[in-house]
């Protein structure tokens, strides 16, 4: 007799193993007590009717997204239907194809009629719901995921970009401070930007971009003190910017945050450089606190320098000395200076310097109902600002009304206060020299063009700086 073929072989076995699970089923079945007996009967029968009851008697169709339901259809046909559109609808929007994140599954429900969804409502819940990915590119910063684009060729145009926006010297080698990759990666429709917008987000650090609108007499410093953020952040998140030219209705990027990525630049240079020639001082009890008088000229010095120069985002971060070469020493100036504190009580015999060129077109005493407590000099923006006498600098920067200003010490408690300027050429505790340049004439603060606020202050009161100038 010829052998059984290997298909009835098997189904004979598999009779054979179900007869017996049946058979060791029926022992464990009549072992149990009455109660569990009824109990697993009406389980099972309710584990069989209930989902052919719902399946035969559904009147609605759920929209389960990962075991949820997210919406509910009139049936299952239009649920697949709106489904399929949606997707088709945001991979032409994506302009590739597009995959739901969420697991979809589609289950037969009763419900009350009001809450099944037309065609159009149940697209846009369906929309706001479900999470829809497409293949796009993630730019890692120090191996996190922070900016999202839809290819890699957007994020290498960003990147490549992001090098062109500080200013570049010959022979800089450019890369990022932070580790920077590109990946190919799913990317969430929502998160993923245009390249124009990811260049912002890249330079401000944020997606809350705040953008303001340059107004009628606004400077840089006004405007940083306003929105309490720093100078040097708003310069670098505005690339190409005049910090002194401001135009009105130009458009600042403000931010607090600093860049996501930040731009490195290192090169070498050699330049040839002075060395300053050592200063012998000697005093005179005939002159002046701050006057000087050179006795002997000093001849700087010569040498070659080559420096490793470091920049991140524009700004220099670091010179190191490679090597140098002194191709001819200095030689020693002699210098007098005056030892005669200038004392306050003196009044009208002391003589200062004029701070500045320009005549008096506001004198001190009351002005629009109170006091005027200096001389206002006419001078040109941008010109020099200098000490009136030797001294030091007790205060720089700014000071409400009166803008960017200075003050100096000059002993024997007399101040001299120079305000309203564009610039600061100096800083707290510096010693500074009668004609050395302080500060260059603006308008900042209070103040309705470019003049020089000149005060006189003796042990703390302001006096007419007309007492003291020749």
């Amino acid at each position: 007799m010829p052998p059984r073929p290997e298909g009835q072989r098997r189904l004979r076995l598999e009779i054979t193993v179900f007869f017996a699970y049946c058979l060791i089923f029926q022992q464990w079945f009549l072992k149990q007590s009455m109660l569990r007996r009824v109990g697993f009967v009406v389980g099972l029968y309710l584990a069989i009717t209930i989902p052919l009851y719902v399946a035969f008697h559904s009147n609605a169709c759920a929209v389960m997204a990962n075991g949820r339901i997210i919406a509910v259809a009139a049936d299952e046909n239009i649920a697949r239907k709106v489904m399929g559109d949606l997707v088709k609808f945001k991979t032409s929007e994506a302009g590739r194809p597009v995959d739901v994140l969420e697991k979809i599954k589609y289950k037969g429900i009763r419900i009350n009629q009001q809450d099944v969804l037309d065609q159009e409502a149940l697209r846009e819940e369906l929309a706001s719901a479900l999470t829809f990915k497409a293949k796009g590119a993630a730019i890692l910063v120090n191996g996190e995921q922070k900016v999202f684009l839809k290819d890699i060729q957007d994020a290498e145009a960003l990147l490549a970009w992001l090098k062109t926006v500080y200013p570049v010297e010959p022979g800089d080698q450019l890369g990022f401070k932070e580790t920077v990759e590109v990946v190919e990666t799913p990317v969430d429709l929502e998160n993923t930007l245009d390249l124009a917008t990811a260049q912002r987000q890249v330079l401000l650090g944020t997606n809350k971009i705040v953008e303001y609108k340059v107004k009628d007499g606004d400077n840089l410093w006004d405007i940083a003190r306003a929105v309490k953020i720093d100078l040097d952040q708003i310069i670098f998140t505005n690339p190409g910017m005049d910090p002194e030219n401001l135009e009105i209705d130009q458009v600042l990027y403000l931010s607090k945050e600093a860049p996501l990525i930040t731009v490195t630049a290192t090169r070498e240079t050699t330049v040839d450089e002075k060395i300053p020639c050592p200063v012998d001082v000697r005093y005179d009890d005939k002159l002046l606190l701050g006057e000087k008088e050179v006795i002997t000229e000093g001849v700087p010095g010569e040498k070659t320098v080559t420096y490793r120069i470091s920049r991140e985002n524009g700004f220099e971060t670091g010179r190191e000395i490679l090597s140098q070469i002194v191709k001819r020493e200095p030689t020693t100036e002699v210098v007098v200076k005056g030892t005669i504190t200038m004392v306050a009580s003196r009044g009208g015999s002391v003589r200062l310097a004029w701070p500045c060129d320009g005549d008096i077109v506001s004198p001190f005493g009351m002005r629009w109902g109170r006091m005027h407590e200096g001389i206002d000099l006419d001078a040109s923006y941008g010109s020099d600002v200098v000490a009136v006498a030797g001294g030091t600098v007790v205060s720089a920067g700014w000071d409400g009304g009166y803008g960017k200003q200075v003050q100096i010490s000059h002993g024997g408690g007399l101040v001299t206060r120079y305000a309203h300027l564009s610039s600061i050429e100096v800083s707290v505790g510096e010693s500074v020299d009668r004609g050395d340049v302080i500060g260059l004439v603006g308008s900042t603060g209070n103040s309705t063009g470019p003049h020089l606020h000149f005060e006189t202050i003796v042990g703390g009161v302001p006096r007419d700086p007309t007492n003291y100038l020749p």
